[in-house]
């Protein structure tokens, strides 16, 4: 009898400008049980990805136990893990040096600290922002597929037949796995919060030879939403699912099917994507704080390229480069639907420090310059905060995105 795969991916991160004591938290609600869980019931399998800099964190603050735990589970072959990029920033909006450095860096650390286990096949652009350079980059880094959203398919949701491999064109034995969006947005909201309720979602096909891809942030497990990890439990103890990785999907199914995906991200939606906005929560035209931002972003690239790498000060920039280009800083600014001033007034912060760690190398104008840049992104928040702006953006926001109100149940 035919049953569908169940193919679970998990991306679990926290930004280098997390304070120690949320990362306490996540650790104790999410992570910790996860592994956990994971241990108990040695048939479940999830592909994870983890970034390179919540691995440095764990281990800097103490929770080596979760890399420890990890660590065991890929030996056991319950989890595989991808590549991804360091700091999380939106690869598709940076130069591609700098998209490169990040995913060696990615590699890097979780080599050192996951070890031998860490052997990565596949590969995940953080929010799965897709575009055709970022996959010929990865291609040319010798990963076999990456992940994208299923809107990438062809620009609309729901049409991605789970039956079949999708290889992209031009690239050679170079494959794409698309993620469905509903049930994972069911998961990631709290409307499927249990073995139960997500069986009944699936009905018949369950049946069927296909496979059911989610991707969520891990933290849904536990931290953003308390008590989710029963739906994990229920399923890997009911065995109402068949469990698999991603790579697992090249030995169950043979067909294929040659595509070239659209650029997008897992939260861009129809209308974003016709109107030619890939990546709204991170750049958004006419966006007043995402300008700014990104100019900021810019002239600290420019800046630091062009300084002498011998000089005192240049590592630190550097260091401070790596970090400052975290997304966290613009998702936090889009109010599509999200807000918080101190995501965004910190990550300005890191993006002038790159510029004040050389300015002896650098222009008075241009120092100026990205003084002037980072007090304007401070006061541009502080007044949207204030004078209740950004409450209406993000008002605005939900009610021409009924999809995301009817599923936006916190924040």
């Amino acid at each position: 009898m035919s049953r569908m795969y169940w193919t679970n991916f998990l991306h679990i991160y926290q930004p280098p400008t997390q304070t120690p004591e949320i990362l306490g938290r996540v650790t104790n609600e999410c992570y910790r049980p996860l592994v956990a869980i994971l241990l108990r019931y040695p048939h479940a399998r999830i592909t994870l990805n983890i970034n390179g800099c919540l691995t440095e964190q764990l281990v800097r603050d103490g929770y080596r136990d979760v890399i420890d735990g990890l660590r065991e589970l890929a030996a056991r072959g319950q989890i595989e893990f991808t590549a991804s990029a360091k700091y999380h920033p939106i690869l598709p909006l940076i130069p591609e040096e700098e998209a490169i450095r990040q995913i060696e860096l990615n590699t890097e650390v979780n080599r050192r600290y996951l070890g031998t286990v860490y052997r990565p096949q596949g590969f995940f652009s953080p929010e799965m922002c897709y575009s055709r350079t970022v996959a010929e980059m990865v291609h040319r880094l010798g990963y076999r597929w990456i992940i994208v959203d299923e809107l990438s398919y062809c620009g609309k949701l729901g049409t991605v037949r789970y039956d079949r491999l999708y290889r992209i064109r031009g690239l050679q034995d170079f494959y794409v796995f698309f993620r469905e969006r509903f049930t994972s947005a069911g998961i990631t909201y709290g409307s499927l919060p249990a073995g139960e309720s997500l069986l009944r979602r699936l009905g018949a096909a369950i049946g069927q030879k296909r496979y059911l891809l989610t991707g969520t942030d891990g933290e849904i497990y536990g931290h953003h939403r308390r008590g989710q990890e029963q739906l994990l439990i229920d399923i890997f103890a009911s065995g109402a699912l068949d469990l698999c990785r991603l790579t697992d999907l090249f030995a169950l199914f043979q067909e294929k099917e040659e595509v070239d995906p659209l650029p997008c991200s897992w939260s861009t939606w129809e209308d974003e994507l016709v109107a030619a906005i890939p990546y709204p929560q991170w750049a958004y035209p006419g966006h007043g704080l995402h300008d700014t931002q990104w100019a900021l972003t810019r002239l600290a690239i420019e800046a630091l390229a062009s300084a002498d790498r011998s000089a005192p000060g240049y590592e630190a920039a550097r260091q401070y480069l790596d970090e400052g280009l975290h997304s966290c800083q613009y998702w936090w600014a889009s109010c599509r639907p999200w807000w918080d001033t101190g995501m965004i007034e910190r990550g300005a912060a890191l993006l002038k420090q790159v510029v004040d760690a050389i300015k002896s190398q650098l222009s008075p104008e241009l120092v100026c310059r990205a003084a002037f840049l980072e007090e304007q992104i401070r006061k541009t928040a502080r007044t949207w905060q204030e004078s209740g702006k950004a409450r209406i953006l993000r008002r605005q926001y939900l009610e021409t995105h009924p999809g995301v109100s009817s599923l936006l149940t916190f924040g």
